[in-house]
Parts: C-alpha cells; sequence; structure tokens
C-alpha cells in the first residue's frame, strides 16, 4: 500500500509536468501574439497609406504627409499633417497628438510597446486605441521623429541619436 507522502509527491511531480508544459504553450503563445499583433500593425498603416493614396494625397511642403481629408471625415477621423523631421525642427510643428506622443517618448529612458504609449497618454488600452497609438508611433518613425528600437517597442529618436 503507497504512502500518504508517496501519493501527495507524485500528485507534485504530475503538477509540476503541467505547470512546464502550461508554460511552454504561453510562451509559444506569447511568441504567436507578437506577430499577429505586428502583422495588425502593418496592415493598419497599408491602409491608411492605400487610402491616402486613393485620395490622390501625397506629401506636401515640408514632407508633411495629410492624413484623411480636411475637416471631419465621414469615418470619424481628422485631418493632420505629420512633417518629416529636419535639423532644428521643434516639437511645436507636431499635431497635438503627435506632440504628446513624442513627449512622453521623451521622457522615458526606455523604449516603449503601443500599449504602454496608450496608458501613459491617458488612454485606455483597448486593442484599438493601442493600434491607433502604434500606427501614429510607426509614422513618427517614418518621418523620423521616433525610431523602432525593437519589435512593438519604440524611442524617441532626439534621445537616442544623442545617447
Amino acid at each position: 500500500m503507497p504512502s500518504v507522502l508517496g501519493l501527495v509527491e507524485e500528485r507534485e511531480a504530475g503538477a509540476r509536468r503541467e505547470v512546464e508544459r502550461l508554460r511552454s504553450e504561453a510562451a509559444r503563445l506569447a511568441a504567436a501574439l507578437g506577430e499577429a499583433e505586428a502583422e495588425v500593425s502593418r496592415l493598419v498603416i497599408a491602409r491608411e497609406t492605400l487610402r491616402d493614396v486613393l485620395r490622390g494625397e501625397s506629401a506636401g511642403p515640408g514632407g508633411a504627409v495629410a492624413i484623411g481629408p480636411a475637416g471631419a471625415m465621414a469615418d470619424g477621423g481628422v485631418r493632420v499633417a505629420v512633417p518629416t523631421r529636419e535639423p532644428g525642427m521643434g516639437l511645436d510643428v507636431l499635431p497635438p497628438i503627435y506632440r504628446e506622443l513624442a513627449q512622453v517618448l521623451g521622457a522615458s529612458p526606455e523604449p516603449l510597446q503601443a500599449g504602454e504609449l496608450a496608458r501613459l497618454l491617458g488612454l485606455e488600452a483597448t486593442v484599438s486605441v493601442v493600434e491607433g497609438v502604434r500606427a501614429k508611433a510607426k509614422r513618427l518613425v517614418v518621418r523620423g521623429w521616433a525610431v523602432q528600437a525593437d519589435r512593438g517597442r519604440f524611442a524617441w529618436a532626439v534621445v537616442r541619436a544623442a545617447a
């Protein structure tokens, strides 16, 4: 007849195997999630770019890219222009949300993910809000205001260039 201690040890060993299996599965899912988030981000940027191209919009003076038509759009968006960063430009040339995003990036000693940026901007970190923040951060990268430090992390280009 097995001892009570032996039975508990057997159950503990089984529980440890299950924990390891679940950890492995969680790591696999985290990697898959990262890839899926990156794909969504690429598609958001592609959709926005395609909308601009189909509307006939292009880079304007100073390399500013118009995002949507002037004023309120039918889908609720608003037109903003993000200028290409040139030496001596201050954050004051950026539209307000982009300026706030650049200030958050500049204040952080570490690169930030879109979800962290959304929270630091005081926004609710829902999927749509985070994807919007990610698209704005990527737009800042394209225009030279920020850098993509690594997969899904953004940093302020001005700070990183001086470091």
